[in-house]
């Protein structure tokens, strides 16, 4: 697990809020503390989407929320807080793996996410891991780490570790 304080928070929301950048990950979670407090699972309502458009995780894409929380964060006044967490799809965990030269199949990956968190006027974002099994291989999680440092770094977003 690694914490990156980021530089720039407007530059950020603005990534996730109002271009794709993120549209592509899963949703575990949003909570939105603001001009009213909102709770989204990344669970989608039963027979609401066709099986096809759903990763195997059953998680919806940030994509189909992306609107609505934008909505929740817009305004003068900033929320008092917010978190979201966002998952990597069973098809790039798959990937994931085959690049780091892991023992871990894909079936012992229950997820790879990072939370987005605004608290205080910080904007933070942790890195984690959930398998299950238990393993002394730490390749998959060095090869995340690294994936989102290199995912910010793509998007120029500046950050430090903490």
């Amino acid at each position: 697990m690694r914490v990156y304080k980021i530089q720039n928070v407007k530059d950020m929301m603005a990534k996730i809020l109002m271009q794709d950048c993120f549209d592509d990950f899963l949703v575990s979670e949003i909570k939105i503390l603001g001009k009213a407090n909102l709770f989204l699972t990344g669970s989608p309502a039963e027979g609401f989407f066709p099986a096809k458009e759903l990763d195997e995780s059953g998680y919806i894409p940030y994509a189909t929320v992306r609107s609505l929380c934008f909505d929740m964060i817009k305004g003068e006044k900033q929320p008092e807080s917010f978190t979201f967490m966002f998952l990597l799809s069973r098809e790039k965990v798959e990937a994931l793996l085959d690049e780091c030269d892991s023992t871990l199949q894909p079936s012992d990956v229950e997820s790879l996410s990072f939370l987005v968190r605004f608290k205080g006027g910080e904007l933070t974002v942790t890195t984690g891991s959930a398998l299950k099994i238990f393993t002394m291989d730490k390749s998959l999680n060095i090869a995340w780490e690294k994936w989102v440092e290199n995912y910010l770094t793509t998007l120029q977003i500046g950050f430090d570790e903490i």
